[in-house]
């Protein structure tokens, strides 16, 4: 396993998406356990009428850390839905994931 990732923080890893003003920001995978990792597995959780591949297309061409990065974007309305149908990727981001920014209400 590569450790590609040491060094990237929390902080690093949300301020690549503050243009894009999600709500959340959930960070999963490896990295979020604190073990060594080849890549960055981020949810963005946004309120939007983008299309689906159009928002990972926005984020992706923005992303410049120097590891690559997995990234999906959700709508609350889409997050909640995949939520309620238990689904195995779904639960262990819930389980093993870390929110690392959430936009403050105002």
């Amino acid at each position: 396993m590569s450790a590609r990732t040491a060094g990237i923080t929390d902080e690093m890893i949300a301020e690549q998406f503050r243009w894009y003003a999600p709500e959340r920001i959930i960070l999963f995978g490896s990295h979020a356990r604190g073990e060594p990792a080849a890549d960055i597995d981020v949810i963005l959780i946004k309120t939007t009428r983008e299309r689906f591949l159009d928002r990972l297309k926005a984020v992706y061409e923005r992303w410049s850390l120097p590891v690559a990065a997995d990234i999906l974007v959700y709508t609350p309305a889409e997050w909640q839905h995949l939520r309620d149908r238990g689904l195995g990727f779904v639960e262990r981001v819930l389980r093993e994931g870390r929110e690392i920014h959430v936009r403050s209400a105002g």
